[in-house]
């Protein structure tokens, strides 16, 4: 869930995805696809790769699909001001440059205060448990440091995020002056390959994913972070509220997949370590 703030789609994009409806079960069914909006440059997730889709939630979005017994459809998209933008402009209105919407956005964070907040679509089938951590240098903080080791090294950020509010507050502000602002962990992470910042704090699946292939001095860990409210959230499926038919059908088919195995083996196919929610998607009772 990268917040890159983007000028606009760009024109080509709209011209593409133009005749993208989001459709009840049914018309999933008789068209035999399944549309799906993912965030583009958004690695290990989903990302262009040698020309084509490629990452976990292209791979899970692909999963899916096949679960209803249709083919996918992904179109991946620029990150807006704010999640609620991205539901707008992606599940349940469209962009006004136009592009239509999509029946799914994968990588939303299921979370009962902000479902309330944004009552047009559904959350649900969480998949993933994503959690804060930080990647530092062994060299330069050693193999247990704490937040106090970065009061004197500095340490990289993804501007706008819940990383970099926690670190400007941290510690009485302490921290403030040690924090780099980068536009993404990608860029973050480059500068800490170049010994640039000593450390970086962001979601540990984002941060594997990009440090899989690192020297052994460059380490993933969680470190306590006394006053961050929050460490971990769900992600998850997000439908427009009222194709409630379909809402079940996601829920009850990725049930399936997080049951069998299938996202597990997905995660651990891009080297990311994979902590399912605390409630996982249930499966149907019914016969």
């Amino acid at each position: 869930m990268n917040k890159r703030v983007l000028a606009s789609l760009a024109l080509s994009l709209s011209l593409v995805t133009s005749s993208l409806v989001a459709a009840g079960l049914d018309e999933v069914k008789n068209k035999g696809v399944l549309s799906v909006s993912l965030y583009k440059d958004f690695p290990p997730y989903s990302y262009i790769s040698e020309g084509k889709q490629s990452g976990i939630d292209v791979e899970i979005a692909n999963a899916l699909a096949a679960k209803l017994g249709v083919s996918s459809q992904i179109r991946l998209v620029g990150a807006d001001e704010n999640v609620e933008d991205d539901l707008r402009n992606n599940v349940w209105k469209g962009h006004y440059l136009g592009g239509g919407v999509t029946d799914l956005m994968l990588h939303m964070p299921v979370d009962n205060a902000f479902s309330e907040k944004v009552d047009k679509v559904k959350f649900v089938a969480p998949y993933q448990l994503e959690q804060i951590a930080f990647a530092f240098d062994t060299n330069k903080v050693g193999k247990q440091p704490t937040l106090a080791n970065f009061m004197s090294e500095p340490i990289g950020v993804e501007v706008d995020t819940l990383s970099d509010l926690y670190l400007l507050e941290a510690m009485q502000g302490q921290l403030s002056k040690s924090v780099r602002h980068f536009d993404s962990l990608t860029k973050a992470v480059a500068a800490l390959k170049a010994g640039e910042v000593t450390g970086i704090m962001g979601p540990r699946g984002e941060l594997e994913g990009l440090l899989q292939e690192r020297p052994e001095t460059l380490q993933i860990q969680s470190l306590i972070t006394p006053g961050l409210a929050r460490s971990n959230w769900a992600m998850g499926i997000a439908v427009k509220a009222d194709n409630e038919e379909l809402v079940k059908a996601v829920n009850e088919s990725m049930a399936a997949l997080v049951k069998d195995g299938t996202v597990k083996k997905i995660f651990e196919q891009y080297k990311v370590t994979y902590t399912p929610p605390a409630t996982p998607p249930e499966l149907s009772t019914k016969n």
